[in-house]
């Protein structure tokens, strides 16, 4: 078996053949340079994990053996190589492990720096925690929640965002309230924007929610924050709401 050092090597040249200056200056400009980027997109991330996995034996490995190397992945400094290893979760891992482990590991990446940008954090919460909340439901929801406690900003912020994917299921609603009656007091931009994203997907399915959640807590919203919460409410009302947080 090749060390995991060299195949990574190997996974991190196949990207390289994948790359795209334009690419790598648009993401590194749009992320104001937080990460840095080789100018790979998704789709071909994706194809090349599958094409690595398979041509390198990797499919054969046990199934711990390939999460020890799917989160070494995310030690990587570049982007593409967070993708891949959040990738590696979603397609061939996230499902096939106890969560309360999975959970633990996870929690190592925000601890150790290694999810440290809303763009590897949202991400990880699209692909790889909201997919693991609907398969394992209420318990391992409960856990995620709890991170809203967290000090670290991406843990906590993954709190909420990672019920993005299930924003349509009520029986989570109140686990969501609580991590946002916290998150929304933190003064951090990305605490604040994560309560908008998920109030701005629940209104989809119960508007008088989040009206009730707005007005409790409208204080402690920032503009930009408000304004996500209240993307689908009519013109008149979002006016409405942006002048009581202007004038409280």
């Amino acid at each position: 078996m090749k060390e995991q050092t060299q195949l990574i090597g190997i996974l991190q040249n196949l990207l390289d053949q994948q790359s795209s200056q334009k690419t790598k200056k648009w993401w590194e400009k749009y992320l104001k340079d937080v990460i840095p980027f080789r100018g790979v997109g998704i789709p071909d991330i994706r194809e090349q994990l599958a094409i690595w996995r398979s041509e390198n034996g990797i499919e054969d490995w046990t199934e711990e053996e390939q999460l020890e190397i799917a989160l070494r992945l995310f030690e990587q400094p570049f982007a593409e190589d967070k993708l891949a290893g959040m990738l590696f979760l979603q397609y061939y891992l996230y499902d096939k492990l106890e969560w309360q482990g999975l959970l633990e590991r996870y929690e190592d990446l925000y601890i150790k720096g290694l999810i440290s940008d809303w763009n590897i954090s949202d991400w990880f919460c699209v692909r790889v925690l909201g997919p693991t909340i609907a398969k394992y439901g209420d318990a391992c929801a409960r856990a995620i929640a709890s991170w809203r406690r967290s000090e670290n900003l991406w843990q906590a912020r993954s709190s909420i965002v990672a019920f993005v994917k299930v924003s349509s299921c009520t029986r989570y609603y109140p686990l969501i309230i609580r991590s946002c009656k916290v998150l929304i007091k933190r003064e951090e931009r990305f605490a604040k924007t994560s309560v908008g994203w998920i109030m701005r997907d629940i209104s989809k399915y119960d508007k008088d929610l989040v009206e009730r959640f707005i007005k409790s807590h409208i204080e402690h919203f920032s503009p930009e924050s408000l304004r996500n919460a209240l993307k689908y409410f009519n013109k008149n009302e979002q006016k409405s709401y942006l002048q009581r947080l202007m004038d409280v």
